[in-house]
């Protein structure tokens, strides 16, 4: 809000409760001298994909992101870990007999995110997708577990929306927590879970 404030001319004063500043989006030397952690957000993939802050050419103010080949992964219970990859059809590949059905889930919101993010993450109002709109709401007032066992048999499938679901921070049996693991698992494959350089 300051900075859309601003943007239209006004003078904006953002105050900061806490003794740093940032909220969830700072990093700071909690354990050696020159060991930087990113306080809540380690990764900010709701940044990349979102059309206003992209809009924003944060870039020119010094924001650089690195883009791992593998935003996100999630360790199971037997020492393996399920691991998701930027591009779709790797992660896929990788899953076995839920392959296609994985690629069928992700694909219509990862390969249209613009479309998706800008309705997603705009103002309340009709959206200008419809049908986009449409699938995504099917899907997503969905719970996590109902989604991830409808869908998948293997426990990597559906460990990596359920990680992603989980964001919700309701419980994965939750309806609409399956939206959660929508969008950030769909971020990961259309414009990855980038970490900013330096620390957010």
């Amino acid at each position: 809000t300051a900075v859309r404030l601003a943007q239209h001319g006004l003078k904006v004063l953002v105050l900061e409760a806490k003794s740093t500043i940032g909220g969830g989006t700072r990093t700071q030397e909690l354990t050696e001298p020159g060991f930087l952690h990113d306080i809540c957000a380690a990764v900010i993939p709701t940044t990349a994909g979102s059309p206003y802050l992209s809009s924003l050419n944060l870039e020119d103010y010094g924001l650089e992101f690195i883009h791992p080949e593998t935003p996100y992964a999630h360790p199971l219970d037997n020492g393996e870990a399920a691991v998701a990859w930027r591009s779709l059809d790797k992660t896929a590949e990788n899953l076995g007999v839920d392959g296609n059905a994985y690629r069928k889930l992700y694909h219509h919101f990862s390969d249209n995110w613009d479309a998706l993010s800008e309705d997603l993450f705009g103002t309340l109002r009709i959206p200008k997708h419809p049908l986009l709109m449409a699938r995504f709401g099917w899907y997503g007032a969905l719970s996590a577990k109902f989604l991830g066992n409808a869908l998948f048999e293997h426990p990597h499938s559906k460990a990596l929306l359920a990680c992603c679901a989980v964001h919700s921070i309701m419980p994965l049996n939750n309806a609409f927590s399956a939206s959660f693991g929508l969008v950030l698992a769909s971020s990961a494959h259309a414009v990855g879970w980038p970490i900013a350089k330096g620390g957010t």
